[in-house]
C-alpha cells in the first residue's frame, strides 16, 4: 500500500490546487466593497450613488455601544498621533531646563530646594 514518488507528488499537486481554489473564494467573499455592502446591509448601494450617511446612522443607532467603541478607539489613537509628535520636545526641553537649574545651584553653592509633597 506504499505510494509512488510520483503518486505522492501528484496527490500533493491536487491538495495545492484545492487549496488555491479555496483561498480564492475566501478573497472573493472578503473584498471590501463585500464587506461595506455587509456593514451597510445592502447589495451594491454604496456603490449606486446613494448617500452613506443615513445608512451609518442608522447602524449607530441598531449598535450604539459599538460604534461607541469605535469612536473611543480613533479618539484615542488621533489623541495618542498628537501627544507623541509634541510631547517628546516638550519634555525634552522641560529636562533640559531642569538639569541647567540644578547646574547652576550646584555652581553657586545654593542647596537643593525642598520637596513639594504630594496632593492628597
Amino acid at each position: 500500500m506504499t505510494l509512488s514518488s510520483a503518486q505522492l507528488q501528484r496527490k500533493s499537486e491536487q491538495a495545492r490546487e484545492r487549496l488555491s481554489e479555496s483561498l480564492d473564494g475566501l478573497r472573493q467573499h472578503l473584498s471590501p466593497s463585500i464587506l461595506v455592502d455587509d456593514l451597510l446591509g445592502g447589495k451594491g448601494r454604496l456603490w449606486k450613488g446613494d448617500d452613506v450617511l443615513p445608512a451609518v446612522v442608522r447602524q449607530a443607532k441598531n449598535n450604539p455601544v459599538a460604534y461607541a467603541l469605535i469612536a473611543a478607539g480613533l479618539g484615542w489613537l488621533i489623541y495618542s498621533e498628537t501627544r507623541s509628535t509634541v510631547a517628546p520636545a516638550v519634555v525634552g526641553e522641560r529636562r533640559t531646563a531642569a538639569k541647567r537649574r540644578t547646574r547652576a545651584r550646584k555652581s553657586r553653592g545654593q542647596a537643593k530646594p525642598a520637596r513639594r509633597k504630594p496632593a492628597r
